[in-house]
């Protein structure tokens, strides 16, 4: 059922990106361009969102899509699904732990479909941590 509610994580973000790129007639990720072409805060077809740092809340009858964009990958945190299954009436139903969630996405990762999220550099210094971040790196496996 992981699988299931990514897919339709991935779908939603896809389709409102889309929505916005096709209404401000670019052809980037919306996190590129939300400072210059619209406001950061806003609603299109039902969706109100909000663009902070790298990434987009997004909220639509209720539930809630949180993630941040790296280029154009899909990045988010055990949160960010579990806020998404939280809010949708459907899949709050399932009462998921986090604990089987980390779980799940973590199946996900040693099938090679999810990544750990791991930064490089921060300020300068070279280090390679690995945070309970998770990067889409087949996301035709979801689509």
């Amino acid at each position: 059922m992981i699988e299931k509610i990514l897919t339709d994580y991935i779908t939603f973000i896809r389709s409102f990106e889309a929505l916005l790129k096709d209404k401000y007639q670019k052809d980037i990720n919306p996190c590129s361009f939300s400072i210059t072409f619209f406001e950061r805060l806003g609603s299109i077809n039902g969706i109100e969102y909000y663009f902070h740092g790298s990434g987009c809340t997004a909220k639509k009858d209720g539930i809630i899509y949180t993630y941040d964009i790296s280029i154009n990958e899909i990045t988010f945190t055990q949160w960010d699904l579990t806020e998404l299954i939280r809010t949708h009436p459907e899949y709050q139903k399932l009462n998921y732990s986090e604990d089987y969630i980390e779980y799940e996405l973590y199946q996900l990762i040693n099938k090679g479909i999810l990544e750990w999220l791991t930064f490089e550099r921060i300020e300068g210094k070279a280090f390679g941590c690995v945070f309970k971040c998770y990067r889409v790196v087949q996301e035709s496996f979801f689509l």
